[in-house]
């Protein structure tokens, strides 16, 4: 008869221990932060100040510190239980405000061109949980465009089914600006009739390392609002700096000559074909 088997002991303690992983595995993880986000300026002109701000919310674990980075690269380090709470760290060309900077956020003075870049923002909790999390956004340092683009065109005076040629430079910034189109306050798209290898664009630097963008026109004119026409460039970058030129075109009237008819070298008033309507009218007028 071969030897019965027995079931295994379970001990209290060890059914305590199953039980509590049990409901640990059911239930779920409270993560203490939450709600975090990051504000940085998408673009900041070269010297100017820079703020940047990092929103959390830690429900009811303490903070244990806040730090930034630019790239890989801390610079900045805020820490509750240390006196004084702020730290900097040695980065080539950024100048910390620490007046202004905290748990936050952190202001930049004088920013420059090679600040241009990632930056992150971590905050990590205090005990009991320790939780750390991490948020990151771009910033661009530019050379804004200053004073107006300029808005060139062939003439001031046009007709319906006319081509309207015309250009737009803006001024010389660093990257280079986007120039836009507007006829009478609407973006120019190929609803207007641009002919497919319009619009030109060319790109020409300065001596300070600066470009201008220059954009070429072409539409046949379909429409005037109360015989005028209202076309405005403007050049801008990353929606922050912008500047526009504008100017209103006026709709080109018939001549009473060309009405009636042409005069020929001796004076003699050549009729042209029209409207029996049309002659009538224009005698009754000249009485």
């Amino acid at each position: 008869m071969s030897p019965s088997r027995c079931a295994p002991k379970i001990t209290a303690r060890t059914y305590v221990a199953i039980v509590a992983a049990a409901v640990a595995w059911r239930v779920p993880k409270c993560n203490s932060l939450s709600n975090m986000s990051i504000t940085v300026p998408v673009a900041v002109a070269s010297g100017d100040s820079a703020k940047m701000t990092c929103t959390y919310d830690l429900e009811s674990d303490p903070l244990y510190t806040v730090k930034w980075y630019k790239g890989r690269q801390e610079f900045f380090r805020y820490v509750p239980k240390e006196l004084p709470h702020t730290r900097v760290f040695p980065w080539p060309g950024i100048n910390v405000d620490i007046g202004q900077s905290g748990p936050n956020q952190v202001v930049l003075r004088d920013v420059q061109k090679h600040l241009s870049g990632k930056y992150r923002c971590e905050v990590s909790a205090d005990a009991p949980s320790f939780h750390t999390k991490i948020v990151s956004s771009w910033m661009h340092v530019v050379y804004p465009p200053v004073g107006q683009p300029v808005l060139s065109l062939e003439k001031r005076h046009y007709t319906i089914g006319d081509t309207l040629k015309g250009n737009c430079t803006s001024p010389p910034s660093s990257p280079p600006s986007n120039v836009t189109w507007y006829l009478n306050d609407k973006w120019m798209n190929s609803s207007y009739g641009k002919s497919p290898s319009l619009p030109d664009r060319s790109s020409t630097m300065n001596v300070d390392g600066m470009r201008s963008t220059t954009v070429g026109l072409k539409l046949e004119v379909n429409s005037f609002k109360v015989g005028k026409m209202r076309i405005r460039c403007v050049a801008e970058l990353y929606g922050v700096f912008k500047t526009s030129a504008e100017t209103v075109l006026d709709e080109e009237k018939p001549r009473l000559a060309s009405i009636l008819g042409t005069f020929s070298s001796t004076g003699t008033l050549k009729m042209t074909s029209q409207p029996f309507w049309i002659v009538i009218f224009i005698s009754m007028w000249m009485r």
